[in-house]
């Protein structure tokens, strides 16, 4: 398997065509998991459901389909990892290191969660186990999540030597504030289920008995979450497609900012010397 080399000014589409073979793993989607609801599954069991290149890829093209045709009767989209695992952890680093390789996926990454942060539909993180560094910048993008009340997160970033690598200080800032985003990012506190509801990251707790359950508990959770968007008050007639996109795309723009470049250029400056 050859290493790609970078030179730090590659678009987010050539840097994944640089990584779409790099890695285990696979990004699965499912578009009707149950009506007006889709599912991704991120399954690297392996490596505990990190991000590897190919990954990466999958992921993005799947989020690029969606933003381009989402099907007519979409209005939610839920992610998981794959069952008994984490729902994200720390990325694989299956492609190199160096500031230039690192520069490259902290830009296609940035891109591809601010597109799915922005996506018209509304999106939940359905989180049966821990996330991790890369898995905490992901979950930033949702907008709303559902965590077993038996697991945990932990921003790590700093812990590694580098800033965000993938825009989640921004997001979390708008999610929990800025007090709150810099004592979780910056500080590191492992958290739990209620730490991370009391917080304001959190909007869901299931509580679960065993780890065995967790997974169908949270999956579940998720979907009875996203039925008010789907579903009308009497639960049989659906709610108007557009309508619900039409408000999540005003939410959007309302969060618009245009600070991202600097974003990436801060993290540049740190990973030259972080631990990655």
């Amino acid at each position: 398997m050859s290493i790609p080399t970078f030179t730090g000014t590659e678009s987010p589409s050539t840097i994944a065509l640089k990584l779409h073979t790099l890695g285990q793993g696979s990004v699965r989607f499912i578009p009707q998991h149950v009506p007006g609801i889709a599912l991704i599954i991120l399954d690297n069991a392996r490596r505990h459901n990190a991000f590897s290149g190919k990954m990466m890829v999958e992921f993005r093209d799947i989020i690029l389909q969606l933003e381009r045709e989402p099907p007519d009767d979409l209005v939610g989209l839920i992610v998981t990892g794959c069952r008994g695992k984490a729902f994200c952890s720390v990325f694989v680093r299956d492609y190199g290191s160096g500031p230039g390789v690192s520069e490259a996926i902290s830009r296609l990454m940035h891109d591809t969660l601010t597109r799915l942060a922005r996506l018209s539909l509304i999106t939940v993180a359905s989180m049966a186990g821990p996330a991790l560094g890369a898995g905490t910048e992901l979950l930033t993008a949702f907008d709303f999540v559902c965590m077993n009340a038996s697991t945990h997160l932990r921003f790590i970033q700093t812990r590694r030597g580098i800033t965000s690598p993938w825009g989640g200080l921004r997001r979390l800032v708008n999610r929990v504030g800025r007090k709150n985003a810099l004592l979780i990012m910056g500080s590191a506190p492992r958290m739990s289920a209620t730490d991370g509801q009391r917080f304001g990251l959190v909007d869901c707790v299931v509580p679960c008995k065993d780890d065995e359950g967790a997974y169908d508990a949270c999956l579940s959770a998720a979907t009875d979450f996203l039925q008010p968007f789907v579903l009308g008050d009497d639960k049989q007639d659906r709610v108007s497609v557009h309508a619900v996109r039409g408000m999540k795309e005003l939410v959007v723009r309302a969060d618009l900012d245009a600070d991202s470049q600097y974003e990436m250029k801060l993290f540049a400056k740190t990973v030259g010397s972080s631990k990655l």
